[in-house]
């Protein structure tokens, strides 16, 4: 029986050794949330794709920059054509990555989990699938598209007089106040970083449940990814 303890420990030591980053045990959840509130319900959002996930990366970065990341991520496709989308009111380029084999959800969210860890990357998020490959003028932008999400949050008080509560929320939670509406003085705002303890989908939820807002939207966008 000693001997049948010491050969398992020897067999458990040099397996955790020989682990690499893409061999970590797996969470034991599925991070992924397929519904937003709207109109006091949940809205459904579509079906996860197991396909691709967005990356966020801060536009102080050159593209060169966010190539060279790309290319040492093992997880991805080196082979697949990503394009890097840019926009000159946020805050990041964000940039859809096809995984090199379908992943699970418990594998996203591992995947997810460690990307958070690179000083590039200021999110990684899930996609959903969806059969709408048009844009908001119904322009087809594609021949399959994701939808996905920023690490933006719009939201709206109840009274733009008495911030504490909402104050308050982003405090404990790790958010950023990015601005108030000069037209709309209810509405708000705010960045979800990544030492929050949600992504912005399930924070943007989250927020809404409190009661504290009478809307909490994240920003849905869509991508063409073939």
């Amino acid at each position: 029986m000693k001997y049948l303890k010491i050969v398992l420990f020897l067999a458990f030591a040099f397996a955790v050794g020989c682990t690499d980053e893409n061999d970590l045990p797996l969470p034991l959840s599925c991070d992924f949330v397929d519904f937003k509130y709207y109109d006091n319900s949940q809205d459904f959002l579509g079906e996860r794709s197991s396909e691709y996930l967005i990356i966020g990366v801060d536009t102080t970065f050159s593209d060169i920059e966010i190539n060279n990341l790309v290319s040492t991520l093992s997880q991805f496709d080196q082979n697949y054509n990503f394009e890097i989308h840019k926009s000159g009111i946020y805050k990041y380029k964000e940039i859809p990555l096809k995984f090199n084999s379908p992943k699970t959800c418990e594998e996203t969210t591992q995947i997810i989990n460690l990307l958070n860890q690179n000083t590039m990357v200021s999110y990684a998020h899930f996609t959903i699938q969806t059969n709408d490959c048009n844009n908001l003028i119904w322009q087809p932008i594609g021949n399959l598209c994701v939808n996905s999400y920023s690490s933006s949050i719009s939201v709206k008080v109840f009274d733009e007089n008495n911030l504490t509560a909402m104050n308050n929320l982003i405090t404990q939670n790790n958010l950023e106040l990015v601005a108030q509406n000069a037209f709309m003085p209810k509405w708000f705002e705010l960045r979800v970083t990544k030492v929050a303890p949600k992504d912005a989908l399930a924070m943007a939820n989250f927020l809404y449940e409190t009661g504290v807002f009478e809307y909490c939207e994240p920003n849905i966008t869509k991508y063409p990814v073939e």
